[in-house]
This record gives structure tokens, sequence and C-alpha cells, in this order.
């Protein structure tokens, strides 16, 4: 009877110490420490990373996947315009992970305009009323330290990344050379559907952007990879319908004299930092020139202190 009651008092030692090893971490480690101690890397370091920005800092947000903090140059935005961007995108978001740094995002900032990358409304959407998806999600809010364990990183292991708020410079140079990718006529691309859940993460991005006073814009970067010209149709009919305006770079590759020899980093998937750099400068005049918001964050940036 002794030996069994001193086993029982053994495993619920144990499970007290794992559930504290759990638990613990996850609430010391803030989001601000983690990213003053660099110990968030870039998949789920978005957030930690966002938030350690000073209050009220950021002019223009853009979120979306990689297609969107590889395609706007937040250094030509401050130097060109005055513009205070930054990008939060993060590397194979969902549209409710967008979501989810957005509404994170707005607790500190007030941006004029939020700018959406729409690549990932061609991700597939979990289901968050699942009961898979509700189970993960207690855990997360109990466990923090389980949602964010691939954030925490050794600067010993993972390579540093060059990087402005949230801009990737990278300068490789690996040609798309597959030619006119837009062309009416062109094959089919395998997933055009837009599935119901991720429009509707995209009303509650624009609803939660326009109480928070900003304007809320979808764009599409300049890829080779990932774009069509029926992908095209799908997002300007959604955008209509949603009345939120929009714009297809992947439309205007010769207006930004886009060279896909040298402008991509990975054959067309990514724009390198040259590529960058004519996709902002092209955004940058078309949002100046077509939403007063923006010339007037031109307009006062001489006589702001960032």
């Amino acid at each position: 009877m002794d030996n069994s009651k001193n086993k029982i008092k053994q495993a619920a030692v144990f499970l007290l110490i794992l559930f504290l090893l759990f638990y613990i971490p996850g609430r010391i480690m803030t989001p601000k420490l983690m990213t003053d101690l660099e110990l968030s890397n870039w998949r789920n370091g978005t957030i930690p990373k966002v938030l350690s920005e000073p209050d009220n800092s950021i002019d223009l947000l853009v979120i979306g996947d990689s297609e969107s903090y590889t395609s706007i140059d937040t250094r030509f935005l401050k130097n060109k315009y005055g513009i205070r961007a930054y990008d939060a995108g993060q590397a194979a978001a969902t549209v409710s992970q967008s979501y989810e740094i957005l509404e994170n995002s707005l607790k500190r900032q007030r941006p004029v305009v939020v700018l959406y990358e729409t690549n990932s409304l061609y991700r597939k959407q979990p289901d968050p009323k699942s009961a898979s998806a509700v189970i993960t999600d207690t855990l997360y809010d109990i466990f923090p330290l389980l949602k964010y364990h691939s954030s925490w990183k050794s600067p010993f292991i993972q390579k540093h990344k060059q990087v402005y708020r949230g801009f990737t410079i990278d300068k490789r140079v690996k040609p798309y050379l597959g030619g006119n990718y837009m062309g009416k006529d062109d094959i089919p691309y395998k997933n055009k559907k837009i599935g119901q859940l991720n429009v509707e993460y995209l009303r509650k991005m624009k609803a939660l952007s326009e109480s928070k006073g900003a304007r809320f814009i979808m764009y599409s970067a300049p890829s080779p990879k990932n774009y069509d010209y029926r992908k095209h149709k799908n997002l300007t009919k959604l955008a209509k319908r949603e009345k939120i305006p929009y714009i297809d770079m992947n439309l205007y590759d010769r207006d930004m004299k886009m060279d896909w020899k040298s402008d991509t980093r990975d054959q067309g998937d990514h724009l390198n930092v040259y590529g960058a750099r004519k996709a902002t400068r092209f955004l940058g005049e078309y949002l100046v020139n077509k939403f007063p918001l923006i010339a007037n964050i031109k307009h006062s940036s001489r006589s702001r202190r960032t």
C-alpha cells in the first residue's frame, strides 16, 4: 500500500514539474523579451517583432505570406516618401494567421493603411471550429510555449538575416525564364478557387482595419510562380464584391521595368532586393496618387520625428 502511495506521489510530482516547465516559460517569455534577446526566428517571430516597435510608429502595415515581406522595400518608402512602413508578413501564412498578426499589431499601432498581399487567399485554411482546432487553440492559450516553440532559437544556430522593418534584403539572383505568365489563354492553375473561410477572414481583416481608422487595400506582388490571369480575374471579382481597393502588380511588370532574369531570387517565386525596389517604387506612386491619406503622410513626414 505504501509503495503504491509513493508511486502516486512521484507521478503527481512529475506531472506538476512537467506542467510548470511548459507553463512558466510561456508566461515569462513575453514578445518584447523574445525580440530583445534575439530569441525569435522569422516564422513565428513576426508578432513579437511588431509588438517590439515603438507605439504608433507604423504608417503602412503590410501583411500576408512571404510574397509580402519580399516585395515591399520599407527602406525605400521611408527614404522616398517618409512613410514608416513595416512588413509583418509570415512565411506560408494562412489568412487567419495574417488576421492574428493584424489584430496584435493594432494593439499598439495606428497605421493609415493596411496592405494585404493576396497569395495566401489561395492557401487552404483549417476550420477553426473543428475539434482539433479547438483543442489546439485551448492548449496554446494555456501553454504559449507550444505555440511559439519554433520561435525560440540560439543565435549560434540560425544564420542572421538582414532585415529592415520586416523587409528581407536578399541580393541572390536566380532568373525566371518562363516568359509571359499573365496571358489570357494561360494553362489553368491547379487551384483557382478561394475558400469561403478565407473570404470570411478577409472581411474580418477589412472590418478590423476600418474600425481602427486604417484603409484596407489588397495587392498582388509580382510573382510568375504564384499568379496568372485566371487568378487575377478571381481576385478582381472578389475585391469588387467586397468593396476593397485592389491592384495586381503582375499586370504592370513592363511599367516597372521588371527584368525576370535579374529581379527574382528563386526563379519567379519571390523578388530579390532589386525587384522589390522596382515594385515598391511603382506601388508607392500608386498609393500616393490614389489615396490622399498616404499623400498626407508624405507631406507631413518632414516635420515628424521617428
